[in-house]
């Protein structure tokens, strides 16, 4: 009797698992968890006889159906789980599990240990048309400045795993960037010097353990800074950015656990105090330009909550590839030199580990449209 008790126990957990996906995927019992990250969710196909005798059909819905199963977000985080317990490792390739939880992406350690480095030819052909289009555009009373971003794994090298380490490159392309443009008298800011002077002093993070970007407090440092630099660079008075208090919180907000969410795990760890400062500005100040950024992900906090406060327009090609207005305006490349010329502002800002691709075709794609013109 004992053991038909046992036998029908182990078969629980058995039909939970064989029949739970499908009920679930049917009547939503219960709302699971979702997986957060980029992912390409696959499409779902049609029968017809055609994809089904050619082998289509069963392939495409195979996929579809591995990746929509109910419960599957669920099934997936306990994976995620378990690995990261036993073997301290990421499921997420672009995510590195480092010491002390430290979480990293390859990008940043690659610029770091010189990997991605491009070579001092094209970078030096990169500052001339950089120089170039500087000028032009200082000609038609545009300020175009560069904001050098700094990257988590120049910031924490000290907690990049051993199984990362890879030899020191002799150059890196910070490192040469930054050569070039004080030779070519580039209008640029070096955030990642000043990031890592203050990385002993700083009272509160200026990155968080568990994400990718600088921490909310570190963006607002930054934004602050750039504020002034335009300033001074153009002789307008913008409006000042007030700050109010600054409320101290262990629980990440907003990006600031970006990385954590990608590795999709049950529970969270976290336990450093991260600072979020609330702010407003002075309205009382009419010198407001229109500014436009090509930068990369190190800008949408800007993007989104410090600059619609001081610029009066805020526009945002992001990879100089996706365009984003906070005020719903529409662009293409095609109308390059108008969408330029309606801003007094324009700036670059890309993070160290995006430096590889700098400026992403932007300067070319200027310098051809104001020339034609």
């Amino acid at each position: 009797m004992k053991s038909n008790t046992v036998k029908n126990l182990l078969l629980v957990p058995f039909f939970v698992l064989l029949w739970g996906p499908i009920l679930q995927d049917n009547l939503h019992i219960f709302k699971g968890g979702e997986l957060k990250g980029s992912y390409t969710l696959p499409s779902d196909i049609s029968f017809d006889f055609k994809n089904w005798f050619d082998g289509t059909y069963s392939e495409k819905k195979g996929e579809f159906l591995s990746y929509c199963f109910g419960i599957r977000p669920d099934f997936v985080r306990i994976y995620n789980q378990l690995k990261f317990w036993t073997f301290k490792t990421s499921v997420n390739e672009k995510i590195i599990v480092g010491k002390d939880n430290y979480l990293y992406e390859h990008t940043y350690l690659d610029e770091y240990f010189g990997k991605s480095y491009i070579g001092e030819e094209k970078i030096n052909n990169n500052i001339r048309d950089l120089k170039e289009l500087q000028d032009t555009l200082a000609a038609h009373g545009i300020l175009l400045y560069t904001v050098f971003a700094p990257g988590k794994g120049s910031f924490y090298p000290e907690f990049i795993p051993e199984s990362s380490y890879e030899p020191m490159k002799p150059h890196t392309n910070y490192a040469s960037y930054i050569s070039a443009c004080k030779k070519s008298e580039i209008n640029f800011l070096d955030f990642r010097a000043w990031f890592l002077a203050m990385k002993d002093t700083s009272r509160y993070r200026l990155y968080p353990r568990c994400g990718v970007h600088w921490s909310l407090y570190g963006d607002y440092l930054a934004f602050d800074s750039i504020v002034h630099y335009v300033e001074k660079k153009t002789g307008k008075n913008l409006p000042d950015l007030i700050l109010d208090s600054i409320e101290l919180s262990v629980k990440p907000r907003n990006r600031d656990y970006d990385a954590g969410d990608g590795l999709n795990l049950i529970t969270q760890f976290y336990d450093d105090t991260l600072a979020y400062p609330i702010y407003h500005a002075d309205r009382n100040i009419n010198d407001q330009m229109a500014s436009l950024t090509i930068g990369d992900s190190y800008y949408f906090v800007m993007y989104g909550y410090t600059a619609p406060v001081i610029f009066k327009e805020v526009d945002f090609w992001y990879y100089f590839n996706e365009w984003w207005s906070y005020y719903g305006r529409k662009s293409s490349k095609e109308n390059l030199k108008e969408e330029i010329s309606r801003h007094q502002v324009v700036c670059l800002m890309f993070t160290d580990g995006s430096l590889s691709g700098f400026p992403f075709g932007f300067s070319e794609s200027a310098l051809k449209a104001f020339k034609n013109n």
